[in-house]
C-alpha cells in the first residue's frame, strides 16, 4: 500500500499548486455533488414512487370495500319489500335437472342421481365455478333443498373447478 501512496503523492507533486487547489475542490465538492444527484435522488424519487403505489392500492382496497358495502346495503334493501317463496317440498330430481338445463348445466354435470335418503347427488367434472355458485344461489330458497356436503377441486384453468354436491330435502 505504501507504494500506491508513493506514486500518489509524486503525481501530486508533480502538479502545480493551481492544479492542487482545482483537484481539492473536485474531490471535496463536485464528487460528493455528484453521488447526491446521481445515487441519492433518483433512490428518494424511487422510493416516493413506491410510497405512491402503495397509497393508491390503499384508497382502490378501500374504494372496493366501500362498494361491497354498499352492493350488500342495496342487495338487502332491495329484498327487504318483498316475500320470498320458500319450496317446502323437494322439487325432486327432475326439477333440479330441468333448473340445471334452464342455467346451461346439465351438460358440465357428469353424475344426477337420487339417494337412498331422499337427497340428491351432483357431480361436475368441468364447471365454471361462477356459473355453479350463480346456479346455487338462485335456486337455494325454491328446490326444497339445502347443501348438506360439497367439494370443490381447484381445475387446470381459471374458474373451472370439479364438484361433487350432496342436497338433502329441508326438514
Amino acid at each position: 500500500m505504501s507504494g500506491m501512496m508513493d506514486r500518489l503523492v509524486g503525481f501530486l507533486l508533480g502538479l502545480s499548486r493551481r492544479e492542487r487547489w482545482l483537484l481539492a475542490v473536485l474531490a471535496l465538492v463536485v464528487l460528493p455533488v455528484g453521488l447526491i444527484y446521481g445515487v441519492a435522488l433518483p433512490l428518494t424519487e424511487q422510493r416516493a414512487a413506491a410510497r405512491d403505489a402503495v397509497a393508491e392500492a390503499r384508497a382502490t382496497e378501500l374504494w372496493v370495500a366501500d362498494q361491497a358495502v354498499t352492493y350488500a346495503t342495496l342487495r338487502r334493501d332491495a329484498g327487504e319489500g318483498r316475500a320470498t317463496a320458500h319450496a317446502t317440498d323437494p322439487i325432486g330430481i327432475s326439477g333440479i335437472e330441468a333448473s340445471l338445463r334452464e342455467a346451461d348445466l346439465r351438460t358440465a354435470a357428469s353424475e344426477l342421481a337420487n339417494s337412498a335418503d331422499g337427497g340428491i347427488t351432483l357431480r361436475f367434472d368441468e364447471v365454471r365455478f361462477t356459473v355453479l355458485a350463480e346456479w346455487l344461489g338462485a335456486q337455494a330458497d325454491s328446490w326444497g333443498y339445502e347443501l348438506a356436503g360439497f367439494t370443490f377441486e381447484r381445475g387446470k384453468r381459471e374458474d373451472v373447478v370439479a364438484a361433487d354436491l350432496r342436497l338433502v330435502p329441508i326438514r
